[in-house]
């Protein structure tokens, strides 16, 4: 008899999308491509978003009346019984405390100390990650950079966890059309990307400042930042430092949540995209970039230098000197910037969507084979 996987969608319901919800779309639409000996079922709750799927899987709305975290732990098991499903993979660490079926989560990153929502050994998030690392029979992390991290916070996971690296959509490359500037209030000329939520620890101050740094010494400059993402810090912290060196205020460009279809056309129209994070679990902008062909450049961050490679040019996390010092010389340097854009296009191909579902099928099928699969 087929095993049936079930997969929590629920995670779709935050908004807007990053790159954990691609992750979570992507695998939905691979698995039945590279798995046919399984059967795949997404439980969401009604009227919520639903990933793009095909016929081979079976999409659920179980309803209740009750908010996401209490359906998980009511609702969802009940259905999962139901629909006989032998494994429920929760693509983020939120797993119901019982359940008959196996269970699978992946733990995407191991949050900094004092980040909103990590706040003391009994937050809701800390608790939420420490019954993930108890209650799963097999853990799926997208970085050796991330499990190293998970095993500072319980050692005896080890056995348990596998590093199944994220993939790349294929519509980021290295042509395409034209980007709509009007849209996003981007003048003609040179910018810098970032891409990301604008929060703490991915540090888009030390960027900010590097900005600032670079216009000082350029003089009369006309390079923009471009920073695209939700951001959970206030405008005006971002905005200060170039306020207090009196550098126009609209080099800085913040436009918020970036329409998905534009962002292969943000990439590719870049000099430079930089990802500066104190922290990450993978870094998906850092792939895209790679995949559109932009030079590259990276804080030293463990989980960014192991995806990168030497595709990237990295500086001291948090050192704002030695960040613009780096993009001084790439801005100035065709020869560099060229051989980033090559490096950056072939370390690209090796990650794809297709073969880190194949991972993900392997693991399921290690999970279902280490002990019988509970009845329907």
């Amino acid at each position: 008899m087929t095993a049936v996987i079930g997969l929590d969608l629920s995670c779709l319901e935050i908004q807007p999308e990053t790159g954990v919800e691609r992750y979570a779309r992507r695998l939905v639409e691979q698995l039945p491509l590279v798995a046919p000996d399984l059967q795949f079922v997404v439980l969401i709750r009604p009227g919520r978003p639903a990933p793009a799927a095909g016929p081979q899987v079976r999409i659920v709305e179980v309803p209740s009346l009750f908010p996401r975290a209490v359906w998980r732990e009511g609702a969802m098991p009940r259905a999962l019984k139901r629909l006989g499903v032998a494994l429920l993979h929760a693509p983020v660490a939120a797993l119901p405390f019982r359940t008959s079926a196996l269970r699978v989560a992946t733990i995407h990153d191991v949050p900094m100390h004092g980040e909103t929502g990590h706040t003391g050994r009994l937050s809701r998030n800390r608790l939420r990650l420490l019954h993930a690392l108890r209650a799963a029979q097999h853990i799926v992390v997208p970085s050796e950079a991330t499990r190293l991290a998970l095993l500072t916070v319980e050692p005896n996971v080890a056995p348990r966890v596998t590093v199944i690296a994220h993939g790349v959509d294929p519509d980021f490359r290295g042509f395409g059309l034209p980007l709509r500037r009007d849209r996003y209030g981007i003048a003609p000329g040179p910018y810098l990307l970032w891409v990301g939520t604008l929060r703490q620890r991915k540090d888009p101050l030390v960027l900010v400042e590097a900005f600032v740094r670079m216009h000082r010494a350029a003089g009369n400059s006309n390079l923009q930042l471009v920073m695209c993402g939700k951001a959970l810090m206030d405008e005006n912290e971002i905005r200060a430092p170039l306020r207090a060196a009196r550098i126009d205020d609209r080099l800085l460009i913040l436009p918020g949540y970036v329409a998905r279809e534009d962002l292969p056309d943000l990439y590719r129209e870049a000099e430079v995209v930089v990802v500066p994070s104190r922290l990450e679990g993978f870094g998906l902008p850092a792939l895209e970039a790679m995949a559109s062909g932009k030079p590259l450049v990276i804080s030293d961050d463990a989980a960014l230098t192991e995806v990168c490679g030497n595709a990237a040019r990295s500086f001291r996390t948090g050192d704002a000197n030695d960040l613009a010092h780096v993009l001084q010389h790439l801005l100035h340097d065709d020869a560099a910037r060229a051989q980033l854009c090559t490096r950056a296009l072939q370390r690209s191909q090796e990650y794809s969507w297709e073969a880190s579902a194949r991972a993900h099928a392997d693991v399921y099928r290690q999970v279902l084979s280490s002990r019988p699969a509970p009845s329907p």
